[in-house]
Order: structure tokens, then sequence, then C-alpha cells
């Protein structure tokens, strides 16, 4: 089997693994017109016309417009794409810059690349990251002073964007070497465009490939490729047990989760778990970032601190996210994407029983009523949380209304004799400080509070011995 033909099942079997991630979704090709990319595109092509794609192909070409031959460079794209009979975009950026820096460029590049991948419905971006590119992300970070997650290297694949518009980033040849992608145009007899800045060492990247690595080599031999790469499967390792514990963290402690919002239970977890924790928390992070974003490792630190100090405590992060210290671990939340309570200064929402979920204006929490003719038995009340309530509709005149809390509002809680300031009193409770203005309080036609979900009932709807009527509620956030 020729190189050609080893790289088309190599990227084969690769892009299989993810077919059932983005259905019959098309395949968006980042095409530079260099090596690398040059030869993707050649087998990608080949494999769409043996019908081994999970889609339709597309390519994407961006001009930085940073150099004065780009535009020499797109036209070369798109004859080599009209050659293949693939459809093409060409998006050419407008940095303003005289120099743009190596991240502005590549956050461009990758944002047009989203945005071309939106317009055709891509499931797939394939770039042409190889292995060279894995050796040089390596030692750059490693000189950097870099963590496990960033010793690991360049992932072979991740989620870009959000919602409906995210599209699957893959690099298929992760694997292979850059002479041998040579070696493949070089035998197929194929021009290629050789961007003029890969030359420029005034960037860091292009000064540790063109120099720093070379000189390594010449010392060390393939032992820099075997160092780097055992660095890299070792962090890999470690970076995946991590991540499996934080995603065990967050399956088995996180409360009240919804798109926005959600409180990480951290009782019981003691110091040496705190790298799991950690991971949790970035996690979250990425999970409620509008923009599907990890954050920053000293923003991490400082949520940790958060673990140190008196609940009510907060710390802002990217995007308008925010982390409350609470009396059980942390709330992680974004107020900008939260539903606003209704506006209840005419009695509130009205709440009706067997009338099915009700919600509570655009917020996070929904109420169902059940009338029963006597108190259930199951679930018991331990059982059930304080999510779920039975109420005596005796003590309680009807019609029940929802609504948020009032200047001067007092709750005389289960078990207490008299009534008490409501403000101190879910003070006391620890209810974050974000969700005392949006607690759903079901009050009675007195406007009386008679439950407030997720905290305590109040003693004058408890149920009595010779309770027979009940009315069953249920709370819940999504």
């Amino acid at each position: 089997m020729d190189s050609f033909a080893r790289l088309l099942d190599a990227c084969a079997r690769c892009l299989c693994r993810f077919e059932n991630l983005v259905a019959e979704r098309p395949v968006l090709a980042a095409v530079s017109g260099g090596v690398d990319s040059t030869a993707l595109l050649l087998v990608l092509a080949r494999l769409h016309a043996a019908g081994r794609l999970p889609g339709a192909l597309h390519v994407c070409h961006v001009d930085h417009g940073v150099r004065p031959d780009s535009r020499a460079t797109a036209d070369h794209v798109l004859r080599l794409c009209e050659r293949l009979e693939v459809p093409a975009t060409v998006r050419r950026l407008e940095l303003g810059a005289a120099r743009p820096s190596e991240d502005t460029l590549r956050q461009a590049r990758y944002d047009a690349l989203q945005a071309v991948a939106r317009d055709v419905s891509a499931g797939l971006l394939v770039t042409a990251h190889h292995a060279d590119d894995n050796l040089e992300t390596v030692l750059f970070r490693m000189l950097r002073g870099t963590g496990p997650r960033g010793l690991a290297g360049i992932p072979e694949s991740r989620w870009l964007g959000r919602g409906e518009h995210r599209v699957l980033l893959v690099r298929p040849f992760l694997r292979t070497r850059r002479s041998t992608l040579e070696g493949v145009l070089q035998q197929l007899g194929v021009e290629v465009h050789v961007d003029s800045t890969n030359g420029d060492i005034g960037y860091a990247r292009n000064r540790l490939r063109l120099e720093t690595i070379p000189a390594l080599r010449q010392r060390l031999g393939i032992g820099l490729d075997v160092a780097l790469m055992t660095v890299a499967s070792t962090a890999r390792a470690a970076t995946e047990i991590v991540e499996a514990q934080g995603l065990r963290i967050l399956s088995q402690r996180a409360r009240h989760k919804t798109a926005w919002r959600l409180e990480l239970d951290l009782r019981g977890i003691g110091s040496e778990s705190e790298p799991f924790v950690r991971e949790a928390l970035r996690q979250a992070h990425t999970c409620l970032d509008p923009l599907g974003e990890a954050p920053l490792g000293h923003w991490l630190d400082r949520a940790l601190d958060l673990l140190q100090k008196p609940d009510g405590k907060r710390l802002a992060g990217r995007h308008g996210l925010v982390v409350e210290r609470t009396r059980d671990g942390l709330l992680l939340l974004d107020p900008d994407r939260a539903g606003a309570p209704p506006n209840t200064r005419d009695g509130g929402q009205l709440f009706r029983s067997d009338g099915g979920r009700q919600r509570f204006g655009a917020t996070e929490w929904w109420l169902e009523a059940f009338e029963h003719p006597l108190p259930p038995l199951v679930p018991s009340p331990s059982e059930a949380g304080r999510l779920r309530a039975l109420l005596d509709p005796r003590l309680a005149a009807l019609p029940w209304r929802l609504r948020t809390r009032r200047p001067g509002d007092r709750f005389q809680p289960l078990g207490h004799p008299v009534a008490i300031d409501l403000r101190r009193f879910l003070q006391s409770r620890h209810v974050p400080r974000f969700d005392r203005d949006r607690l759903p309080l079901v009050v009675d036609r007195a406007d009386r509070i008679l439950w407030i979900p997720g905290v305590e009932v109040a003693e004058t709807a408890r149920l009595q011995l010779n309770t027979r009527r009940t009315i069953e509620l249920v709370a819940g956030c999504s």
C-alpha cells in the first residue's frame, strides 16, 4: 500500500469514529493552500468521491489579508477546488492591525471557519494539523510553563460553538509526519502555495519551528521527538483521569441544573480531591459559557479560594458568568441568560391544582399541584426531599398564588410558634443571594406564605392528625 492509500485509510478511520455525532451533515475542510491542507483536501476529495464521508464536502479558505500575495493563494485554492469539483468559500479578514498577534490571527481564523460552517450547515470541521505540529505545540507550551492539560498536546477532536450552531473540529493527521504529507504531494505532482509569513521569526511559533527545534534535533536526534511524545502521552493519560473524576463530581453533585446555572454540592469532599473539583468547575464553566469557552487557570484558582470564604461571596468570570459561594458548595450562573421573575405586584400568578406544570414567569422554576382525598404515603418526606410538600387546604384559603418576596414579608417555618422576618429566615437557611428574589413563594388568599420550594413548609399549612383532603406540591428547575 502506497503512502497516499495509507493516508486515505487513516483519515477515513478517524472520521468514521465521529459519524454518529454529526449524522449526514456536510464536512468543511480548512484549506490554506500549503502542504498540509492541500494533502488534506486531496484525501477528503478522494474519500468523498468514494462515498466514505458522512456528508457532502465543502472547502473554506481564510485569507488573513496580512501579506501581499494572499489573494494569489486564495485564487490557487479556488482553482484546485474547481478542478476537484469541490465547492469552496473564501473569507477575507479585516484585522486592522499592521502586525496582528498569533493569538489574534488564530481566533479570527476559527471565527471565520465557524461562520462558514454555520452557512453550509457543516457537522465536521476538518483541519490538517499533523504530528510535527503536535510536538511543536507540546514544546511551546512546556517552555511557557503549562500544566498536564497543555502538555497533552493538540486534541484530536473538540466542539466549537454552542447549540444548533456547534461544529465538531477533527484533526485526522495528528499521527502523520509532515514529511509523509510532503512525499504524498510530490508523488501526486500537486503544486502548493507556501505562506511567506511562515518564515517570519518575529512570531514565537515560527522561531521555535525554524530555530529552536532544529538546534535541539541536531543535538538530541530522534531522542527529542521520543521525549516529547512520551511527555504528551503521559500528560494525556493523567488528563483523562482528572477529566473522568471531574465529570463524576459534576454528574453526581450538580443540583438545579439548567442551561445557564448549576449548583455544585461539595460537602464531604476533602482537600485531596481539589484537582478533581477544579476540573468539575472547568467543565461546568465550559458548559454554561455562552461561547462554550473554558475558564482561565487563575479564575479557577480564585473560584476554589471561595470555598475558604463565607457563603455569599462572589467572583465574576468571562462573558458575564458568576460563581457564588453557598453553604454547600458553589453556584455557577449566567445572570444575563436568567429569565426574569413575573411582576407580582398585583398579587402574583394564579396557581391551580391538577392543572399541569406551571412556569414561574420566565425563570427556571416550575411548579405543579395535585389534590388527594387522603395524604399520600409514598414517597416519604425524607425520600421526596424539599422540592415536594403536602399542605392542608383547610388552613389556607383558596385561591393560591405564586409571587416573589416583598419588603416586610414574614414567614412561620414548620415548628415555629410565630412568624419571623422572611429576609432573615432565607439568610439563616443559606439560600444563595441570587435566588432570594427569584424563589416562587406559594401564598394563600390572605397572602400568607405557605411554602418556599426547596426551603421550608409553613407551620400554618402543615398536615394535621385529622387531615383528609391534601394538596401535594412539586417544584423543580429546568
